[in-house]
């Protein structure tokens, strides 16, 4: 855990994550709060990278306490010159991926649910074009 600040310039963190950004890569320190498990988490990522392969995530290694916690950190691509996408735009973009909405920041196709986009977890370069970064999904 004490080699964590050598992956990159620390960034923003919230409940599950703390951010480094290093070159064109943020890498994400998962707590597990959210998940529960590696096991959990991992399938959740995979779902997102079937979903979002824009932004996919890697698995980058493993870090914690000895012999108390182990934490994965996750790598993703940087979104660069990116701002907050908008509610509207995160509507948007997700009806065109085939989502309908179920309530604020909340989506469902036939096969997963969706939910936590807000903008602070879906981004928009300066061409437009939306990312999400982080979000929360379940199989329906």
């Amino acid at each position: 855990m004490h080699e964590v600040f050598d992956l990159g310039t620390p960034g923003p963190s919230g409940n599950e994550n703390d951010t480094y950004v290093s070159n064109d890569i943020v890498y994400k320190v998962n707590n597990l709060l959210n998940s529960g498990s590696i096991v959990k988490l991992l399938e959740k990522i995979s779902w997102h990278n079937i979903l979002f392969y824009d932004t996919f995530y890697a698995l980058y290694g493993f870090t914690g306490f000895d012999g108390r916690t182990i934490m994965p950190i996750l790598q993703q691509r940087l979104v660069k010159n990116a701002t907050l996408a908008t509610p509207i735009e995160i509507d948007t973009y997700m009806a065109a991926i085939g989502f309908s909405k179920l309530s604020e920041g909340r989506y469902a196709n036939a096969d997963f649910e969706v939910w936590d986009l807000v903008p602070r977890n879906v981004l928009k370069d300066r061409s437009g074009d939306i990312f999400i970064v982080d979000a929360e999904i379940r199989l329906r």
